[in-house]
């Protein structure tokens, strides 16, 4: 084997798997909640500029670290209840709503079209 290929062969062992299979794996597996976590997420921003605050100060209000927040607010979050609830409450702003068997829901859009 010549020095070149020797080369080659150790830079590649010493390159760590990507995972880029197991990523996209992961993300076509719960592509559901994921899409719900990101339109989550994006209320969240929307209501902290509403506010005027920032992360901090959300961080502050739910008590709890910056980096916590920072997790909501990137979209891949699994909301747990307690923490839409809790984000509800702090932000005045309603991120779920459950319907009954007979409503259905209805955007600004559908009845402005009407």
């Amino acid at each position: 084997m010549s020095n070149t290929e020797e080369r080659l062969k150790k830079l590649a062992a010493d390159n760590p798997v990507s995972g880029w299979k197991e990523t996209v794996a992961f993300r076509k597996e719960n592509k559901a909640w994921l899409k719900k976590s990101t339109r989550i997420s994006l209320r969240i921003l929307d209501a902290l500029e509403e506010k005027g605050w920032n992360q901090t100060d959300l961080a502050k209000a739910l008590d709890v670290t910056r980096q916590q927040v920072s997790k909501l607010v990137k979209g891949g979050n699994d909301f747990k209840l307690s923490t839409i609830t809790k984000l509800e409450e702090v932000l005045e702003i309603q991120l779920m709503a459950i319907l009954t068997e007979n409503e259905q829901i209805v955007d600004k859009e559908t009845i402005l079209e009407k």
